[in-house]
């Protein structure tokens, strides 16, 4: 009977954990994929990794204590879900700061991982994220990180310190100048398009500046996009595979 109910404590902090993870998890979390796929494939990753993790489970003589280690094990879930979701916070910025100099703010999208709305070169700018941590086997590693996590961190020895907390906060600076970084050239020229479009209103005031401007800045930007996406390729993928030292780091910290 001990032994039944050890490894059913055991199991459920495992899953809490890993659903902590994954509901804030890049691909893995992204709203547009069906809950009950998300909720299944948490299930069977939690069966899989239960007989890999070591070590004691703490006592959990009722349910105060097991409430308590459930709330910490949720959060070193959702702390190193964080971690990797601030990374794509990037992508979105470089895009929504191009598709604003473009004109295209008004014509914004609904967001499917944040849930709120972003221009359609943010959109772009995520999907690309998504396309290219998958083609560095992102998701494999990831999946191998939540797996070290249960090596490193025993069942409910978490804590979410201070140090930890402004170290998240650290990142998430570094990961938005990135993303001013990632848009800078195409929002100088595009700048720079729409100094040049003024002196021209001001020439010839009888000229239909408005409909000018919006093909010319949409046009540029676009050239823009394709003429810089090896620039944007090469910086993502920098910054994905930063993610992976980060996670191993927040691991360690944890």
């Amino acid at each position: 009977m001990n032994e039944i109910l050890f490894h059913t404590n055991k199991f459920m902090l495992v899953l809490i954990r890993t659903s902590g993870v994954i509901m804030l998890a890049p691909v893995f979390g992204a709203s547009v994929v069906p809950v009950r796929i998300k909720a299944a494939f948490v299930l069977l990753l939690s069966l899989m990794l239960t007989p890999l993790v070591g070590g004691a489970v703490p006592e959990l003589n009722s349910l105060l204590a097991f409430g308590v280690v459930a709330v910490r094990e949720l959060a070193v879930g959702l702390t190193m879900g964080f971690a990797a979701m601030l990374t794509f916070g990037s992508f979105q910025i470089a895009g929504g700061l191009i598709g604003r100099q473009m004109g295209l703010a008004l014509g914004e999208l609904a967001d499917p991982l944040y849930q709120q709305p972003a221009s359609v070169f943010s959109q772009f700018h995520y999907i690309l994220s998504m396309l290219l941590f998958l083609a560095i086997n992102g998701h494999h590693w990831f999946l191998q990180a939540l797996g070290a996590s249960f090596r490193s961190i025993p069942l409910g020895g978490s804590t979410i310190s201070a140090a930890i907390t402004r170290g998240m906060m650290e990142r998430f600076v570094e990961l938005f100048s990135a993303g001013l970084k990632m848009a800078a050239p195409a929002v100088c020229v595009l700048m720079l398009v729409t100094i040049g479009l003024a002196m021209l209103a001001r020439a010839a005031p009888m000229l239909n500046m408005l409909m000018i401007s919006i093909t010319a800045r949409i046009a540029t930007g676009m050239v823009l996009v394709g003429i810089l996406m090896p620039y944007v390729y090469g910086f993502g993928k920098v910054l994905l595979q930063n993610m992976r030292a980060d996670l191993a780091g927040l691991i360690k910290a944890l």
